[in-house]
């Protein structure tokens, strides 16, 4: 398990997941005001006479989905994906409410809001004409981090479009990790470069440590992950026997 400490190098790589969600979440809660009042700096529209529950975003999240899905005749690209926009951001918003600070986790409720939002992300993402959303790319790789949806290929995507807007270091780091848990390590190790050249030296070492913790998980990852096949595959053909 991903929170289980008692492995060696685990505890260090709590720590990098730790940092790797305070960063996004933070974001979050300036942004949009998740998880909180429900204000924030880019949510004002949604806010009108709604509440900040996360009732009233999953109502509001359903309605911009049943009128993505139902456009109407004249509807434009533009107004299409400004529709999938508010969608995602919706279910993104009513997930919050069930972020574990504790654990860095979501509920079960809160990860089946994670879910719509990729959904209404990949339907986001076909009806643009143009580059995706940067702030809204931040929240998807929120919700495909580790301790949400836990989606290392999509998160990589998501990062991909933040730094291809913003070519800052901590966002090259943040793309590096999600890339060494997907097991992308051209990607990773080019995000690494630049995350490193772009970070004062004092403070590169504490860096490179992050990363060689998060390759030691993603490695540990995909052998406990190979292993897992090859035992289905024995218990396979041991039940195909006459």
């Amino acid at each position: 398990m991903l929170f289980d400490l008692r492995a060696a190098g685990r505890r260090r790589f709590i720590k990098v997941v730790y940092v790797f969600l305070a960063f996004l979440i933070g974001g979050g809660l300036v942004l949009f005001g998740v998880g909180g009042s429900g204000f924030g700096l880019l949510n004002s529209d949604q806010n009108s006479g709604s509440g900040g529950s996360g009732v009233s975003y999953e109502d509001q999240a359903l309605k911009a989905e049943r009128k993505g899905l139902k456009p109407a005749p004249k509807t434009t690209e533009a107004a299409l994906a400004s529709t999938w926009a508010a969608a995602t951001k919706l279910r993104f918003q009513a997930a919050s409410a069930g972020f574990d600070t504790q654990s860095g986790t979501y509920t079960p409720q809160a990860q089946a809001q994670l879910r719509l939002a990729a959904e209404d992300w990949k339907q986001y993402l076909k009806a643009i004409n143009g580059d995706p959303d940067l702030v809204l790319a931040k929240l998807m790789a929120q919700a495909f981090a580790p301790g949400a949806l836990g989606q290392a290929t999509d998160a990589v995507r998501a990062w991909q479009v933040v730094v291809a807007a913003e070519s800052t270091a901590p966002n090259y780091s943040q793309l590096a990790m999600s890339a060494y848990l997907a097991g992308d390590n051209k990607i990773a190790k080019e995000a690494a470069a630049r995350a490193l050249a772009g970070t004062p030296k004092a403070q590169r070492a504490n860096l490179e440590a992050q990363f060689k913790a998060v390759k030691a998980q993603a490695r540990a990852q995909q052998q406990a992950a190979a292993q897992q096949a090859a035992q289905q595959q024995k218990s396979g053909n041991l039940g195909s026997l006459p």
